[in-house]
């Protein structure tokens, strides 16, 4: 017997299945992993879904899925249920581990938490004929109730889960019509960046308490939620084995929620082992409290190309009141200004769409951005307040009407709004023009000449700032060699254009008008 994972996310980077495929192969069990990436554009596959399976004949199917991939993970659940009713499918991820209530009503079971110990139960208690409902961290529907079996404890040895891999044994994409093992012109194709991005993860865990993110969550349901590392050997050979299969590897990306939390004797240890074995920029994030000048200095000789930092908000009281980061404007921008005295690229996150953020912090946020050394980018995401989070358990508790269903909901798409427009600028304007534009939006918001003015600079930074400083930003993650750049370039022309689709595309963007401090 064999087991069958599904990823109905709309591409190939998803890490947490296919860690639970491998691990499956390892300990001797059957596994087949799916990925479609084209679901939401793929013609009649659900055909083509059930042949599939009727090929494979899986004991129970596992799909993985986040809020955004709900309706996705709906439509692949009716039809296997529609084409297959006896076999058992157990959604998993961070979206049934919040909501397993509402995920039950589909499903058979739900998985809660981490996924290792529950997946090898299965798969045994399957192979001896066994049923499913005594197996920790699942959840399910009897007789009308529901029931939640209890957890396993935290995986703590992460050295004992296999190292990752480009393409893993009998790995499947449904795309184009048909169903295919995977090969690397898939991860060139569903993979961002070309496929020359390399994502793993040397931790498990998250310093900080954010209320907006699932982190707390996980804290809560488990009592505790260290930082739990791999060693610096196992990540070690996940990456040469990565360099000698799958598309060249142009950049690793650390996708480790705060890898500069490592102590810094790991780090000289990661460092040294990286730069001899592995010789890869490498992406890392970190929060301004992590960055040191000791720390800075390791990673910059190991090879680091990008600095991931998240700003979220300017405005103290945002960080402090709202989102619980201990993590004042001032100590962001002396950390940005430590970074940038090394040869990397930067991008600092920002959240807008929050309910509760006025305009005045908006324009804290405008103020932080033009303080900060240039050239770096400025992703913009859209807060959605996910289940289980307290900041939306807060919202419901204050402003209901301004809670949205999170499922479905995109990060990247945000609330067409100039004072939101004006953060997209003010890492791109000079410092005094700017500060004119954001005192004419301060006195007359709606004014013609408010208006005017502002239009003017957005297509000015969109057309012609934009792609200079986006230039620069590449070029400093090449240490300066404007060969190096010219070479990299095409791995980020696909975002490029999806960057200013974005832009031609805002008449289809979410508006709100009633944004609490007047932001409509």
């Amino acid at each position: 017997m064999s087991v069958l994972l599904i990823s109905p996310q709309p591409n190939l980077d998803i890490l947490g299945l296919k860690g639970l495929h491998l691990l499956l192969l390892e300990r001797g069990y059957g596994s087949t992993l799916l990925y479609l990436p084209r679901l939401k554009v793929e013609r009649d596959w659900q055909p083509k879904l059930a042949a599939f399976v009727g090929e494979k004949r899986p004991c129970f199917i596992g799909i993985s899925l986040m809020a955004y991939d709900f309706e996705a993970g709906l439509e692949v659940t009716a039809a296997l249920k529609a084409a297959y009713p006896e076999i058992p499918v157990v959604w998993g991820g961070i979206y049934p581990t919040t909501s397993p209530e509402t995920c039950v009503e589909y499903a058979d079971y739900a998985c809660v938490g981490e996924a290792e110990q529950t997946l090898l139960d299965m798969a045994r208690a399957a192979n001896e004929g066994r049923s499913f409902d005594d197996i920790n961290n699942l959840c399910f529907m009897r007789d009308g109730e529901f029931r939640r079996n209890p957890l396993y404890p935290l995986v703590e040895d992460l050295d004992s889960l296999p190292i990752g891999r480009q393409i893993p044994a009998h790995a499947f994409v449904m795309a184009g019509g048909r169903v295919e093992p995977m090969e690397k012109r898939h991860l060139r194709r569903y993979r961002r960046y070309r496929g020359a991005l390399y994502k793993l993860l040397t931790s498990r865990g998250c310093p900080h308490n954010c209320t907006y993110c699932c982190n707390h969550f996980l804290r809560q349901l488990y009592g505790r939620w260290p930082v739990r590392h791999r060693s610096v050997e196992h990540v070690m050979a996940e990456l040469e084995a990565a360099l000698h299969e799958g598309p060249p590897v142009e950049y690793v990306d650390i996708t480790d929620d705060c890898f500069l939390a490592n102590d810094i004797e790991r780090l000289a240890e990661f460092c040294g082992q990286y730069k001899a074995r592995i010789g890869k920029p490498f992406i890392v994030k970190g929060t301004a409290l992590y960055f040191t000048k000791e720390k800075m200095d390791l990673l910059a000789g190991a090879g680091l190309g990008w600095v991931n930092m998240g700003l979220q908000s300017g405005s103290d009281r945002m960080c402090r009141e709202i989102y619980d980061r201990r993590i004042t404007a001032e100590e962001f921008l002396e950390a940005a200004r430590l970074i940038s005295h090394y040869p990397v690229a930067a991008y600092y996150d920002l959240l807008v769409d929050n309910p509760y953020e006025t305009v005045d912090d908006y324009l804290q946020t405008a103020e932080i951005l033009m303080r900060t050394p240039k050239p770096y980018f400025t992703p913009i995401f859209s807060l959605i307040l996910f289940e289980g989070t307290s900041l939306r358990e807060r919202a419901l508790r204050e402003i209901p009407e301004q809670v949205e269903d999170a499922r479905g909901r995109d990060y990247l798409v945000r609330t067409r709004n100039p004072v939101i427009e004006l953060l997209e600028m003010a890492s791109l304007l000079p410092a005094g023009l700017m500060r004119r534009l954001m005192r004419a939006y301060r006195t007359r918001p709606s004014s013609w000449r408010t208006r005017g003015a502002m239009a003017l600079a957005r297509m000015f930074c969109r057309f012609a700032l934009a792609p200079i400083a986006n230039l620069r930003v590449v070029r400093r993650s090449q240490q300066g060699s404007y060969w190096r750049t010219i070479r990299v370039l095409p791995i980020f022309f696909d975002h490029a254009i999806l960057h200013y689709l974005y832009y031609f595309s805002m008449f289809k963007r979410r508006t709100r008008s009633d944004v609490r401090g007047g932001l409509g």
